[in-house]
């Protein structure tokens, strides 16, 4: 068995489709039928961009076109880990992975931490703006 964690990061455009994956905007996902959005834990927080563009002003770092704005980290493990497991179980191992997260990552820059359990090995996704301590945008 394995924990998975893997860091992405985004620029720019392709932030709103990140938005609209993790947040399960969409009704119906043609590239993953898998998907049942009733069984997603989404709590909408915002618009990822427009909160990442304020807090990096608000520290006051200056940016480029291409400057990274956004990490998503995508916490799961191998299958095996969640069999036999109930809802509360593999949402107490997100908590323990997300409390993980934060002691390396200021909790206030994170802008969203979702729970699907509607595809076929349950995982989360964590976007955060990556500043530093000091107000650096250094990713």
């Amino acid at each position: 068995m394995y924990a998975i964690l893997r860091f992405a990061k985004y620029k720019g455009p392709e932030i709103g489709g990140i938005e609209a994956h993790n947040e399960r905007a969409k009704e119906r996902y043609a590239s993953n039928p898998d998907v049942d959005t009733s069984r997603s834990l989404v709590e909408l927080r915002g618009h990822y961009r427009a909160e990442a563009e304020r807090q990096i002003a608000q520290a006051g770092c200056r940016t480029r076109s291409d400057s990274v704005r956004l990490v998503e980290a995508l916490m799961t493990g191998s299958p095996e880990l969640f069999r036999g497991k109930n809802p509360q179980e593999i949402c107490a191992y997100f908590r323990h992975a997300l409390d993980f997260l934060t002691q390396r990552q200021r909790a206030e820059t994170i802008l969203s931490a979702v729970i699907h359990l509607d595809e076929k090995t349950p995982h989360m996704h964590v976007t955060f703006v990556p500043l530093t301590a000091d107000n650096r945008l250094p990713a």
